[in-house]
């Protein structure tokens, strides 16, 4: 074995801060956040830099010796955090928003202060009563039986792709896995691609169904597309609903979709990583009517609910197929046997390695209740449809998708206008806005046609934030033309 000299210990050799300087750290760093929340509305909704500005960063030496904690954290907070989206901001209608809440931030404090790991019962077994009590909430507004469950994971992406491994697990063997047929609309998210790529299924076996002119699947289409496999000796195996889409908001009518998977014996999956939050609203819940018929489903907290990233999580009909599609139980870890009632997670899901997530949503709704997030969910439908009344006013300007589940998009398109023009146009007036930092707005592709859209989760958003937003954007187009 070789030698080697012992590293010379130095003051700070154990990590450790002495508990003076961690507690002012701490103490001012809670006061930096508070006050960032209360000064938000002031900042950018999006800042970004150039490469060239940033690129001294990535010459940077490895540190031999450490630095003053509080200088770090002013160099963080004075070089880095101010060159990002924050998808909180009042005014952030980007993409999906992520607008959330204080306590989800002590949450996430305390999870990585106690530095707890929610993998086993053995290490973590309150963490997992609170994740299957927060997972049954979830569950029973949707709908979904006493027998389903799930698991907290990063975000829809993983969500989607632990429930379709489930799904490939209880209902696929052997040369079934060639045979298998998928069916998504031509609206599913990227995620739903991107996981079926990983579970090793071709593009030969997905079939995309068109959607309608409202963006829903094309019901005909669909069982046409069932049949026509059948006829050839494929397999239908899985169907993948939006509840929600990203691009419209558009509900696929989940009850409908239930009964064919019914009769077909599909497993359904509900994407609804951006619009199953709105289970915690009665409106929200008529429009997701269905919801809880299907075979799992995802939700994403960090988004409709209100949480600080990572916070998804993925239910499943019935929890056993879960800890039957990923449990793998090796010698080292046999010690974490679990008794009855009890529940190891990472036999639920593929993280062994996984961190608190459910507890910022618990403590959440403890501290606010499910009657303050279903009026801070309802607040998000009444935006949508005040942006699209103020689209509405302005003649030269056409609403191309109506306002649904927090989701609006519309068009600026004078009479007699190139749609080619009229596409590029869309596309800088939306990026001048976000340029100038008043608001974040992204432009998407309905139609062939290039519209601009806005999503509007944030309960703290203002109606004047809406009207004025809409009026920048009017003012950019006559600007522009």
């Amino acid at each position: 074995m070789p030698n080697r000299d012992r590293a010379k210990p130095t003051k700070n050799s154990t990590l450790e801060l002495s508990p003076e300087i961690a507690r002012q750290l701490g103490h001012d760093l809670i006061d930096v956040i508070v006050e960032y929340r209360q000064r938000l509305r002031e900042l950018p909704a999006l800042q970004r830099a150039s490469h060239a500005a940033l690129a001294p960063w990535l010459r940077e030496p490895l540190p031999a010796a450490g630095r003053d904690p509080a200088d770090v954290v002013r160099s963080v907070l004075d070089d880095v955090l101010p060159y990002m989206g924050r998808p909180d901001h009042p005014r952030y209608f980007a993409f999906v928003p992520g607008p959330s809440n204080i306590i989800g931030v002590f949450a996430d404090l305390m999870t990585a202060g106690f530095n707890v790991f929610a993998g086993t019962w053995l290490e973590g077994s309150g963490p997992a009563v609170i994740e299957a009590t927060t997972i049954q909430w979830l569950a029973g507004l949707a709908g979904m039986p006493p027998a389903a469950g799930g698991i907290f994971v990063s975000g829809g992406s993983i969500a989607n792709l632990t429930a379709l491994h489930a799904a490939r697990e209880s209902r696929l063997a052997g040369e079934d896995r060639r045979r298998a047929m998928i069916y998504y609309s031509d609206q599913t998210h990227s995620s739903i691609d991107r996981a079926l790529r990983i579970l090793g299924f071709s593009a030969e076996q997905l079939r995309v169904v068109p959607s309608t002119e409202t963006f829903v699947i094309d019901m005909p289409a669909l069982r046409g597309a069932i049949a026509a496999d059948r006829a050839a000796g494929r397999l239908p195996f899985c169907l993948i609903s939006n509840a929600g889409t990203t691009n419209t908001g558009a509900v696929d009518p989940l009850d409908q979709l239930a009964d064919l998977c019914a009769e077909e014996g599909l497993w359904h999956h509900a994407d609804g990583a951006f619009g199953a939050g709105a289970i915690f609203s009665a409106f929200g819940r008529a429009l997701l009517a269905g919801l809880g018929r299907a075979d799992s489903f995802s939700v994403d907290p960090h988004k409709w609910l209100f949480q600080p990233y990572p916070c998804g999580c993925v239910i499943v009909r019935d929890q056993a197929l879960l800890h039957r599609a990923f449990s793998i139980v090796p010698e080292y870890l046999a010690d974490a046997h679990v008794g009855e009632g009890e529940i190891n997670y990472w036999e639920f899901g593929p993280e062994l390695t996984r961190p608190f997530r459910a507890l910022k949503l618990w403590m959440s709704l403890q501290v606010f209740g499910a009657d303050a997030f279903e009026a801070a969910v309802d607040r998000g439908f009444e935006l949508a449809e005040l942006a699209e009344r103020e689209v509405l006013r302005r003649s030269e300007w056409h609403v191309c998708s109506p306002a649904c589940m927090g989701v609006v998009t519309f068009r600026y398109a004078p009479e007699g206008m190139d749609d080619r023009i009229a596409d590029d146009l869309n596309r800088r007036i939306a990026l001048a806005l976000t340029e100038n930092g008043y608001a974040a707005i992204v432009t998407t592709r309905l139609a062939g046609r290039v519209v601009i859209r806005i999503c509007t989760l944030n309960p703290r958003t203002t109606d004047d934030d809406i009207q004025e937003t809409i009026s920048r954007l009017d003012e950019l187009a006559r600007a522009m033309t």
